[in-house]
């Protein structure tokens, strides 16, 4: 499984500021619009400018959400609409940004990275939200979110839903909340990296580990600014965040950290497991040295022996091996051989080199 995380981008030095276009692969733009109070709902698919205006008029609040940035033009008529400032239109189709919060007249402007499945894996994407007293934008690079659970509770009971800083906070909460599949993700990445050095540690394993623990790191890169940026959304003083949603923040706030810690854990366990791969190697190297020891050890006498008996002497002199001749010399040469050998064997397992080590003297 692959894990996108991370794209470069091109800014052509010199640009004048808020200059917009759509960035490299951009899919088509794709327009969803929720209009509601208390008692009622509308929900629009691919509404046209005119009647974005037209439900921002009559609404006491409205959500518009457009995937894709391929349609410049469609996305400029909206900022229009809603008056956002050039330089947040910029920061929308200059991807990928780091995680912020920009206060301007009309609106609070904060962009942050959302984690979405793709294929068995996740791929990160910027995610740009604009919300003011009446309205709350948002932008996504590609169709296909995490926010369904907050239509779902828009539709069936809109009591909290009715105001624009609940919502943006609602929706930043879905977006917090979606990194913990990523932190499960990696966990039982990494439970299966373990399990793989333990039993049959190969040098695929160290690309695997480096693999990961570059993933997390730009996971953790994505990340950090969105702790800084939520504080800033939490204690601000402006007028976009009542009171209220200012304690649900903190809540965010506290997810944020806790996703941190699992990633920094996480991270700790990747260094241990290459540790643990380079361990595990020696140890299985010294096993063999080991066993290639005593099997040296063992044939050490026995070289000796037929190393002896080896020489050419004249055996007609009583002095030049005279066992030589005996009728069962062969014989008893090979028992004591063998004895040699077995004796050996008990005494290297009494010392624990042979098998578990459990016969070890003490």
């Amino acid at each position: 499984m692959k894990a996108k995380l991370l794209r470069k981008h091109k800014h052509r030095p010199g640009r004048a500021p808020g200059q917009i276009e759509a960035p490299e692969g951009a899919v088509p733009s794709v327009v969803t619009m929720f209009a509601y109070d208390l008692d009622r709902l509308e929900e629009v698919q691919g509404p046209s400018p005119d009647k974005i205006r037209e439900l921002l008029k009559n609404w006491p609040l409205v959500w518009v959400n457009v995937s894709g940035l391929a349609d410049v033009g469609l996305i400029e008529e909206i900022g229009k609409i809603f008056e956002i400032h050039s330089l947040a239109m910029e920061d929308i189709l200059h991807i990928p940004q780091r995680a912020k919060v920009d206060e301007f007249e009309n609106c609070l402007f904060a962009v942050f990275r959302m984690a979405t499945p793709d294929g068995g894996s996740y791929t990160l994407e910027q995610m740009s939200m604009l919300f003011g007293r009446n309205f709350v934008l948002t932008f996504q690079e590609r169709p296909g979110d995490i926010f369904d659970p907050v239509r779902e509770r828009i539709r069936k009971g809109r009591a909290k839903m009715s105001k624009a800083d609940y919502l943006a906070y609602a929706l930043l909460d879905a977006v917090i909340d979606g990194y913990f599949p990523v932190m499960e993700h990696y966990n039982d990445k990494l439970d299966a990296l373990e399990e793989g050095i333990l039993t049959k540690p190969v040098q695929e394993h160290v690309r695997r580990a480096h693999k990961i623990k570059r993933e997390l790191q730009i996971l953790r890169h994505c990340i950090w600014p969105l702790r800084e940026s939520v504080a800033n959304m939490k204690n601000g003083e402006n007028e976009f965040v009542s009171s209220d949603t200012q304690v649900f923040l903190r809540d965010c706030q506290d997810h944020v950290i806790q996703v941190l810690d699992i990633l920094d854990s996480y991270r700790e366990r990747v260094s241990g497991l290459t540790d643990l791969y380079q361990s595990t190697i020696n140890m299985r190297m010294n096993e063999v040295i080991k066993v290639l020891t005593i099997i040296t050890t063992i044939f050490m006498p026995l070289s000796f022996l037929a190393g002896i008996y080896g020489m050419n002497f004249d055996t007609s002199s009583p002095y030049n091996m005279p066992e030589l001749g005996a009728p069962f010399g062969y014989p008893v040469l090979l028992a004591v051989m063998a004895a040699t050998a077995l004796g050996m064997l008990i005494y290297f397992r009494r010392l624990g080199w042979l098998g578990n080590g459990d016969n070890k003297k003490r």
